[in-house]
C-alpha cells in the first residue's frame, strides 16, 4: 500500500509539473537586441506611386518606412533596452508592462559617410502578448523587431485572419490584408506582406506585393553588428598580435 501511494503521487506531481512547465516558459520572453546592436537595410524596390495609389500618401510617415528611396540605405543603433516600460493597452484600458528599444536612427540616404543622426526613436511590445487588441494588424503589416522566441510570442497573439507565422527555420510572417480591411478606403486591393527575421527576432527581410505577385517593396537586411561581435573582435585582434609580438622578441633574442 505505501508503495502504491508513492507511485500515485509522483504521477500527479508528474502531471502538474507537465502542465505547468510549457506555460512558464512561454511567458518566458526576451528582447534579442543589445545596447551598440547596430542594423543597416537597403532599399532593392519601391514603386512609390503605386504604393500610395493602395496605401495612401502618409503611409511611411514613420518606421522603418520614414523617407524611403529606391537604392537608399537606412541604418538603426540601439542605444537601450527596456524591460519593464509601460504601454497603454485597448485590450486591458490600462498601461501595461513592455519591451522598448530605444534607437538611433539616421533616415533613408545614398551617402556612404552616415554623419550624425537624424532622431532618437523608441519600439515596443507588450510583455504578455495577450494585453494586444484581438483581430490586431501590426503596424505597417510587420514588425522591424520581436520579443523572443519569436514564435511562441506571435502565437499568443490574436492576429487578423490574414497572418501565417512560421518559426520552423527561417521565423517569417506572411500577411495578407483584403481590401479596405485597414479601414473604409484603404488598401485599395488585396496586399500581401512576407517578413524574416534573425535569430535575435530583427527583421531581415521586407516584401510587399499586390495580387498579381509584383513586388512593391523589397528590403532587406544589409548589416548587422552586434556589440558583442564586435567586442570579441577586438579582443581577438589584440591577441593575434600580442602573439606576433612575442614571436617576433623570440626570434629577435
Amino acid at each position: 500500500m505505501k508503495y502504491k501511494y508513492v507511485l500515485i503521487v509522483y504521477i500527479l506531481i508528474l502531471i502538474i509539473f507537465v502542465a505547468v512547465i510549457p506555460s512558464a516558459r512561454a511567458s518566458n520572453y526576451k528582447i534579442g537586441a543589445d545596447e551598440g546592436d547596430e542594423f543597416i537595410w537597403k532599399c532593392n524596390v519601391y514603386n512609390k506611386n503605386e504604393i500610395e495609389d493602395i496605401l495612401g500618401k502618409g503611409w511611411n510617415d514613420e518606421g522603418l518606412f520614414e523617407k524611403l528611396e529606391l537604392g537608399a540605405r537606412m541604418r538603426w543603433r540601439v542605444i537601450d533596452t527596456y524591460d519593464d516600460a509601460k504601454l497603454y493597452s485597448s485590450e486591458s484600458k490600462h498601461n501595461e508592462t513592455a519591451f522598448t528599444i530605444k534607437f538611433a536612427k539616421w533616415f533613408w540616404t545614398y551617402n556612404e559617410k552616415w554623419g550624425d543622426r537624424d532622431s532618437v526613436d523608441e519600439l515596443s511590445h507588450f510583455k504578455n502578448p495577450e494585453d494586444y487588441s484581438e483581430d490586431l494588424i501590426f503596424f505597417q503589416f510587420a514588425p522591424v523587431w520581436l520579443p523572443l522566441p519569436l514564435g511562441d510570442y506571435l502565437k499568443k497573439i490574436d492576429l487578423y485572419k490574414g497572418y501565417t507565422i512560421d518559426a520552423r527555420v527561417l521565423p517569417s510572417i506572411t500577411c495578407k490584408i483584403e481590401k479596405n480591411d485597414i479601414d473604409d478606403d484603404y488598401p485599395k486591393e488585396i496586399i500581401k506582406i512576407v517578413a524574416m527575421y534573425n535569430d535575435k527576432g530583427i527583421l531581415t527581410s521586407y516584401k510587399l506585393y499586390i495580387n498579381d505577385h509584383q513586388v512593391l517593396i523589397d528590403i532587406s537586411l544589409e548589416s548587422f553588428i552586434t556589440i558583442n561581435f564586435l567586442l570579441l573582435s577586438i579582443f581577438s585582434t589584440i591577441i593575434y598580435f600580442g602573439i606576433l609580438y612575442f614571436i617576433y622578441k623570440g626570434l629577435k633574442s
